[in-house]
């Protein structure tokens, strides 16, 4: 039995009525005053409406800023922890930093000479036993002269004071000065039962040079034998890192921002010691044609310190005229090596470095000081070697993850 076509009223109205069931029709131009009225019905209840959603919409980004207020302060708070942390365990941490650098530069051969079929772990001591050999070397070579000129550093003063004329009336003021204040203690010694003074021993320039160069031996061993489990090991550690994260986009982030940080450092710090390798040695050269005496060492030391920013240049200019005032017969030919060093320094640091390093990895000079002040200050000498390395590291990394970005750009130049 078929059903009943419906009956169709109010056409013209706009008003169909299909069982009972009123519908309005708002095509055409039928339907006009109903299809008004409605419009005007929500126009009454929109401020209604809009005043709720704005409250809603307020109040979630009153939330958005608290998080990020709370996200800020407690990024700040985890800095200053990590920092402290690794200040009062900077005798275990330093070896494992060092590792971890090396670890990111060497690992590339490790797996070059993997794909020619030689194991790993064969892999990591053909790598590892030429930096052994090369440390023992260069630390058989330099050691005696270094000593030397540490043994020097007590009469230097003295020794400059008599080649300069104008450094005489300081130091005989200074003299006169410790003179007056050893009178003053004596004076004042007149009670009829002697005291005995006890006087502490000053730690000296030299003995806190030493104390260094013994602190970095031991570890630069310690950082050697470190560094050969991590490249004998491979990417087995990175793979057990990212099995142990929660979910597929977590791993995949770390292994994009692994492979992108163990690249990029590569190519920084292998151009980087390249330069620093070749800018001793033509300092090296210099000091030789110069005549300054040993030679090697002050190249050495050259190459070493440009691994610190602004600071490097400046310590090896004053340290070369030193030397070349107490070692060279007169002042005159005494200003020709750090002035041939600073000419050196200039070209490199100006022209030659910018011209090679890439762009991407050129830095903030501020956050370059900053860095320097903060390892400096925590880890010393070491400190100052690897505060650009950890600083190119933590750029790499905020440039990989999407909310460090701004901090990223900061961070570069």
């Amino acid at each position: 039995m078929t059903e009943p076509t419906p009956r169709v009223e109010g056409f013209q109205s706009g008003i169909v009525r299909v069982r009972g069931e009123v519908r309005v029709m708002s095509n055409g131009s039928h339907g006009g005053p109903v299809t008004k009225a409605l419009k005007d019905k929500e126009r009454a209840t929109t401020p209604q409406q809009g005043a709720r959603q704005g409250a809603e919409e307020e109040a979630v980004e009153q939330i958005g800023r608290t998080i990020n207020v709370q996200t800020v302060f407690l990024g700040v708070i985890a800095g200053i922890l990590v920092l402290y942390t690794l200040y009062v365990t900077r005798t275990v941490a330093i070896p494992i930093v060092l590792a971890c650098m090396l670890n990111l530069v060497l690992t590339p051969l490790v797996l070059a000479l993997a794909r020619m079929r030689i194991p790993e772990p064969i892999g990591a001591v053909l790598v590892v036993v030429p930096f052994l050999l090369l440390f023992g070397l260069g630390l058989s070579t330099l050691a005696e002269p270094a000593a030397g000129w540490l043994r020097r550093l007590p009469f230097v003063i003295d020794q400059l004071s008599d080649r300069l004329d104008f450094l005489r009336v300081p130091a005989e003021q200074l003299r006169q000065a410790e003179e007056a204040l050893g009178n003053v203690g004596a004076e004042e010694e007149t009670v009829e039962d002697v005291t005995q003074v006890v006087v502490a021993r000053q730690t000296t320039l030299r003995d806190v040079l030493l104390n260094e160069t013994t602190r970095f031996t031991v570890g630069a061993v310690a950082t050697l034998v470190l560094l050969y489990f991590m490249l004998a090991m491979g990417d087995k550690f990175l793979r057990h890192l990212v099995s142990a994260l929660p979910d597929f986009r977590t791993k995949k982030q770390a292994v994009e921002i692994a492979h992108q940080l163990q690249s990029d450092m590569s190519h920084y710090l292998l151009t980087i010691t390249g330069i620093n390798v070749a800018f001793g040695g033509v300092v090296a050269g210099a000091m030789f044609a110069t005549g300054m005496p040993n030679p090697l060492l002050w190249g050495a030391m050259a190459g070493l310190l440009n691994y610190v920013p602004f600071l490097g240049h400046t310590v090896s200019a004053i340290v070369i005229g030193m030397v070349a005032l107490l070692s060279l017969p007169d002042v005159t030919t005494a200003l020709i090596p750090p002035a041939i060093f600073i000419v050196i320094a200039a070209l490199e640091g100006n022209v030659i470095t910018p011209m090679i390093v890439a762009r991407r990895l050129t830095l903030n000079p501020v956050a370059v000081v900053t860095a320097l002040l903060i390892w400096g200050w925590m880890w010393g000498i070491v400190g100052f070697l690897l505060a650009v390395p950890l600083l190119v590291v933590m750029k790499i990394a905020c440039d990989q993850i999407e909310p460090l970005k701004p901090v990223g750009e900061f961070l570069g130049s």
